[in-house]
């Protein structure tokens, strides 16, 4: 298994991943705008994509799944907190920063806390960390957290937009502090710089209490 980042698609900057097994099968984590680059990844590493999971359904980081989906075949998947997002550009926040429409994701499946999928030798679990939106997720594979808006280095994902929520999202900051203490995951965040847990307990601000 590998795990490759693309960093920085699109206007917000987002960070898209591609988790490969051993038979070369492979699974988009998040699907910013910049589905030309992703998919030429997907082409130059001779990746067959078989999931989309969305972290969140903000609009920045599902404006490419529509089109990865239907010239990979792979199958989009999402928390059911936020699957109306993925039809609904007020919802989704397309609206929010007068951006042109997005294309709606229709055949999205929805997950929920403690499911796994699985793909080969690799297993994802998902996490539901909602504060950023209800329906925002982690993906747990092995060591690997693919944390989406929740987390960051050094910060945590806004919740003054429509569909955040403070107080739910110290629940979940409360959550993640104790969460598998002998794990120290590798953060891989949906902005900036990869991270892992035991760094950001000890020094990020909002994971400190």
């Amino acid at each position: 298994m590998k795990i490759i980042k693309l960093s920085s698609l699109g206007l917000f900057g987002v960070n898209a991943y591609i988790a490969v097994s051993d038979k070369g099968n492979g699974v988009l984590i998040d699907a910013p705008d910049g589905a030309n680059e992703i998919l030429r990844k997907l082409e130059t590493e001779n990746i067959k994509l078989k999931m989309i999971l969305l972290t969140h359904g903000h609009c920045d980081h599902i404006a490419s799944a529509v089109e990865i989906a239907r010239k990979t075949g792979a199958q989009v998947y999402i928390h059911s907190a936020d699957l109306k997002k993925l039809t609904n550009d007020r919802l989704n926040l397309t609206e929010y920063f007068s951006l042109p429409p997005t294309e709606a994701v229709e055949a999205a499946e929805t997950v929920e806390d403690g499911q796994v999928l699985t793909l080969d030798e690799m297993d994802f679990e998902i996490l539901h960390t909602p504060g950023h939106t209800s329906g925002s997720v982690c993906y747990i594979l092995n060591d690997n957290m693919f944390c989406g808006d929740t987390l960051f280095s050094g910060s945590i994902g806004r919740t003054d937009m429509p569909d955040g929520d403070s107080l739910v999202m110290k629940d979940t900051l409360d959550m993640l502090r104790e969460f598998d203490p002998k794990t120290d995951y590798r953060l891989l965040p949906g902005h900036g710089e990869n991270s892992t847990i035991s760094t950001e307990r000890k020094s990020n601000p909002f994971l400190r209490g």
